[in-house]
This record gives C-alpha cells, sequence and structure tokens, in this order.
C-alpha cells in the first residue's frame, strides 16, 4: 500500500515539474510572435481628435519594447517603452514616454491589426499605487470612449 501511495505521489510530482507554467510560456511567445509583427515603422494615416500626436507623422516601434515618434523627415520627436497584449480582448497597447515616466503619466490603449494596418484608441492617466486615475481602458476604437484614436500604415521597407 505504501509503495502505491509513494508510486502515486512520484508520478502527481512528475506531472506538476513537467506542467511548470503552460499558460505563462504561451502567452510570453504570442506576445513575442506578435511583437515582431509590430516592430517596424507605422505612417500615421488619421488622428482623431486633430492635432493630438503634435507633429508627429510616424512611430517607429522595436522588438525590444521601444518606440520613437518621428517627425515627417524621421527626427525623432520623442521616445518611450511600450507592452502589448495579443491573448487580451481587446488586444492591450500601452505606452509612456520618457518624459512621462517622470511626472508619472501613464497610456492605456487597445489595438486592431490588419496586415499593414494599425489602429489604437488609448486614455492618459496615472497610477496612484495600484489604482488607475483616469478614464477606463477603451473596449473599442471609439473616439467617444478613447482621449485619443489613431490609424497607422506600415511604411514599406526601401521608402
Amino acid at each position: 500500500m505504501n509503495r502505491l501511495i509513494l508510486s502515486m505521489l512520484g508520478g502527481a510530482i512528475a506531472c506538476v515539474a513537467i506542467a511548470g507554467d503552460p499558460m505563462g510560456d504561451t502567452k510570453k511567445a504570442t506576445v513575442e510572435k506578435a511583437l515582431v509583427t509590430f516592430t517596424g515603422t507605422w505612417e500615421i494615416v488619421a488622428v482623431k481628435p486633430d492635432g493630438a500626436t503634435k507633429d508627429a507623422r510616424r512611430l517607429a516601434f522595436h522588438k525590444d519594447g521601444t518606440y520613437a515618434a518621428q517627425d515627417k523627415d524621421g527626427k525623432e520627436l520623442w521616445a518611450g517603452t511600450f507592452e502589448i497584449d495579443p491573448t487580451a480582448t481587446p488586444k492591450v497597447w500601452d505606452h509612456r514616454s520618457h518624459d512621462a515616466k517622470k511626472t508619472g503619466t501613464d497610456v492605456l490603449g487597445i489595438y486592431e491589426r490588419d496586415g499593414d494596418k494599425l489602429k489604437v484608441a488609448c486614455v492618459v492617466g496615472q497610477w496612484k499605487g495600484k489604482e488607475w486615475v483616469g478614464k477606463p481602458r477603451p473596449t473599442a476604437i471609439d473616439p467617444k470612449a478613447a482621449d485619443v484614436v489613431i490609424e497607422l500604415k506600415r511604411v514599406k521597407s526601401g521608402k
């Protein structure tokens, strides 16, 4: 009987060890795969409200989670970090500029990507401890629910 119990216990421990963190590994792989499709330079096609992106005409996303806003000549206007979560519904795109980090400002957003087209909607606010102070994260790409909605188109290499 002891042998049976020890055998069952050993089997259970082995199953737990093999399982590890499958959801975490799957999510990480999904995020990494989506990050590859996000990486690149995107031309700002439309912005609501007008002027919300100031002089920025492009956003360049890098695989390391950094981004840069660029003017029409490709000059960097500001830069920061971003995270995406393609496993969330809707898909999450959060970002903050380096200047915003100093003031504690953060941007919570969502995104929809269809090939070489990308739409984002986001709100600006702050974290006070673990509590978000600002509009709630948008649930749709809708200017009524967001501080800004941006439509982008991937810049083809060589342009």
